[in-house]
């Protein structure tokens, strides 16, 4: 009997998933959507940027899977004639003071094999790369990219299809039970079972998580981002992605050049907890 298989988000992690399950025969795959079209959350709501594996420990394995990931993701890109834009990234430390953490970034870099890395010093080099950045060197990533993961994330949903699985758009799960060696999912207006059910639902992984008796804490409390968009007259200001030396004890920005990102943006990433009333899109309040 074929293995009936659900899994609940659709999300790159869930239709990416169901993508890898369909393709390999492995069952029935039917994945479930609250939102009325794939990637509405996070997936659709990030910087877009493809790393290339700088700042991971190294040997770690978020490191290999960071630097394996960047080049499955760009050899889909380009089978899918999706767009894929190596901008490239420059780390910049702004005094001597940051110099120790640059190097260690480079260190890390280069022993997670970062294609391309290079060290930069001075700041006539660094102003060959980003003419308009102030610092006294940098780490420069050129293979670092950007790409739209929403329509990454359609295009694998169409893979799903092709395959013979089934994505439910507009299908809130409101309901899981455990029935013996079944599982039992409603959503508002319908029923299914699986034997097997994988949730992959981002944001509202503990509230789905609760729906199957789980303990209600840890509880997910996302972290707020902003996205300013650079006045159009001082495009030229930015030609790939600048980002500062990590402060763990501070707020960081980035800027990601706006012929290179899909959402001619800044980013403002701000580490404290969303008030219900500001909370962006593809995030919730606590």
């Amino acid at each position: 009997m074929t293995e009936r298989i659900g899994i609940i988000g659709g999300g790159i992690v869930g239709i990416a998933l169901a993508r890898a399950l369909a393709q390999a025969g492995a069952g029935d795959v039917t994945v479930f959507e609250k939102e009325h079209r794939l990637a509405a959350h996070q997936t659709g709501h990030n910087s877009g940027v493809v790393h290339a594996g700088l700042y991971y420990a190294e040997g770690s394995l978020k490191a290999q899977l960071c630097v394996a990931g960047r080049a499955a993701l760009r050899d889909f890109c380009l089978q899918k004639n999706l767009p894929y834009r190596e901008v490239g990234k420059l780390v910049v430390a702004v005094d001597e003071s940051e110099l120790p953490a640059l190097a260690e970034i480079e260190r890390r870099s280069r022993a997670n094999g970062v294609p391309g890395l290079a060290r930069i010093n001075g700041a006539a080099r660094l102003h060959e790369i980003e003419p308009h950045v102030t610092g006294v060197a940098a780490v420069h990533s050129p293979h670092t990219a950007v790409v739209d993961f929403a329509a990454i994330t359609e295009a694998m949903g169409q893979d799903v299809r092709a395959a013979g699985g089934t994505i439910l758009l507009g299908q809130e799960v409101v309901a899981i039970a455990v029935e013996g060696g079944t599982v039992r999912v409603g959503t508002a207006g319908t029923e299914h079972v699986f034997d097997r059910v994988i949730a992959c639902a981002g944001l509202q992984s503990d509230v789905v998580a609760r729906l199957v008796g789980a303990d209600p804490s840890p509880k997910i409390l996302p972290f707020r981002g902003e996205y300013w968009s650079l006045n159009p007259a001082r495009n030229h200001l930015v030609q790939g992605m600048i980002y500062p030396v990590p402060d763990p004890g501070s707020r960081s920005l980035a800027c990601t050049s706006p012929a290179a990102c899909t959402t001619r943006c800044t980013w403002v990433p701000m580490p404290s907890r969303p008030s219900p009333a500001r909370a962006t899109a593809g995030s919730r309040s606590p």
